[in-house]
C-alpha cells in the first residue's frame, strides 16, 4: 500500500512533465522533480501510469496528417513506451532491492537499538544501583564517622575519668601515707608512753615491794627487839602489849592497804594496756580499711585503663572499617563514572 501524502496525480503530472521534456520518467527524476515523496510511493504511482499509458487508447490523429507520418509517431510512441518501460522495470527492481536493503538496514538499525536500548537500560538500572549503594556508603560512613566521633568522645572522658582517678588515687595515696604516718607516729607515741607508764607503774610497785619489804623487815627488826626486850622486861612488856598489838594491827593494816594500792595501781595499769591495745586495733581496722580504699580505688584505675584500651580497640577498629567503606565508596565511583561514561558513549554511537 503506498504511503500517504503523494498523490497519484503529482506523479503523473511530473511523469509527463519529464516526457515533455525528452526524459525517461525515473523515479529519481520524479523524486527530484517533486522535492518529496518516498521511492516506494513513486514506484507504484509509475508502475500505475505505465500501466494506464499501456492500456490508454490510441490518440486519434487529424485526418490531415499523412500515413508515413502518423506510422513514424505510432512507432516511436510504441519505441518510447517500451523503453520507458524497460528503464521503469530496472529502476522498480533497483529501488525494490534499494527499498530491501533500507529496511533491512531498517530492521538491524531497530535491532541494533533496541540492545543499545537495553544495555542502556542495564546500564541505567546499574548506575541506579551503584548511587543506592553509594547512598548507602555515604549513609554508614556518616553512621561510622558518627561512631567514631562518640568513641572519641568516649575515649576523651575515659581519659578524663582515669586522668581523675589517678589524681584521686595520687591524692588518696598522699592522704592515706599521711594519715598511715600520722597513725604510726601515734601508736609509737601511744607504745612509748604505754611502755613509760608501765615502766614507771614497775617502778612505783617496785619501790612500794621495797618500801613494804624494808617496813616488814623494820617492823620484825623492832619485834625482834621487842621480844628480847621481852624476855627482859616482861613486866614493862605485859603494859605494853597492848599497845605493840595496836601497832602490829596497823602495820597490818598499812601492809593490807599497800597491797590493794598496788592492786589498784595494778588494775589500772593493765586497764590502760588493755585501751591501749583496744586503740591498737581499732588504728590497726582504721589502717586496713584505708589499705581496702586504696586497692579498690587502684582496682577502679585498672579497671578504667582496660576500659580506655577497649575504646581504644573500639576506635580503631571504626578507623579500619571506616577506611574499608571509603575504599568501598571509591570502587562504586569508579565504576559509575565507568557505566556513565559507557552509557554516553553507547547513545552517542546509536542510530537516529
Amino acid at each position: 500500500m503506498a504511503r500517504s501524502g503523494i498523490r497519484y496525480e503529482e506523479v503523473q503530472n511530473a511523469a509527463e512533465t519529464l516526457l515533455g521534456r525528452g526524459l525517461n520518467p525515473t523515479i529519481q527524476r520524479v523524486r527530484e522533480l517533486l522535492g518529496t515523496g518516498s521511492n516506494t510511493t513513486i514506484s507504484e504511482h509509475l508502475r500505475n501510469w505505465q500501466q494506464q499509458m499501456a492500456t490508454a487508447p490510441r490518440a486519434v490523429l487529424p485526418p490531415a496528417m499523412p500515413e508515413t507520418v502518423a506510422t513514424a509517431v505510432d512507432t516511436f510512441w510504441k519505441t518510447a513506451v517500451q523503453h520507458a518501460e524497460t528503464a521503469f522495470e530496472a529502476h522498480r527492481l533497483a529501488a525494490e532491492q534499494a527499498v530491501a536493503a533500507a529496511e533491512q538496514a531498517r530492521d538491524e538499525a531497530a535491532a541494533e537499538q533496541a540492545r543499545w536500548q537495553t544495555a542502556a537500560r542495564e546500564l541505567q538500572q546499574e548506575l541506579d544501583s551503584s548511587r543506592v549503594s553509594a547512598r548507602s556508603l555515604a549513609d554508614r560512613l556518616l553512621v561510622e564517622q558518627e561512631r567514631r566521633a562518640s568513641a572519641e568522645l568516649a575515649v576523651q572522658a575515659a581519659e578524663q575519668r582515669i586522668q581523675a582517678a589517678a589524681e584521686t588515687v595520687a591524692q588518696i595515696r598522699a592522704e592515706t601515707t599521711a594519715r598511715v604516718g600520722r597513725l604510726e607516729t601515734t601508736l609509737e607515741q601511744l607504745h612509748t608512753d604505754m611502755e613509760q607508764r608501765l615502766t614507771e607503774a614497775q617502778q612505783r610497785f617496785e619501790l612500794e615491794r621495797q618500801h613494804g619489804e624494808a617496813s616488814e623487815a623494820r617492823w620484825l627488826a623492832l619485834l625482834d627487839q621487842a621480844r628480847s626486850e621481852q624476855r627482859a622486861e616482861r613486866q614493862s612488856f605485859a603494859t605494853e602489849r597492848q599497845d605493840w598489838t595496836r601497832q602490829e594491827t596497823l602495820w597490818r593494816e598499812q601492809r593490807e592497804a599497800q597491797q590493794r594500792e598496788n592492786g589498784a595501781l595494778n588494775a589500772a595499769l593493765q586497764a590502760n594496756v588493755t585501751a591501749a591495745r583496744e586503740r591498737q586495733d581499732v588504728l590497726m581496722a582504721e589502717l586496713a580499711q584505708i589499705r581496702a580504699q586504696l586497692q579498690e580505688s587502684e582496682a577502679k584505675y585498672l579497671e578504667n585503663v582496660r576500659e580506655t584500651e577497649g575504646l581504644r580497640g573500639e576506635l580503631r577498629g571504626a578507623q579500619e572499617e571506616r577506611k574499608r567503606l571509603q575504599q568501598q565508596l571509591d570502587a562504586w565511583s569508579t565504576a559509575t563514572k565507568r557505566a556513565t561514561t559507557t552509557g554516553t558513549s553507547a547513545r552517542k554511537r546509536q542510530p537516529d
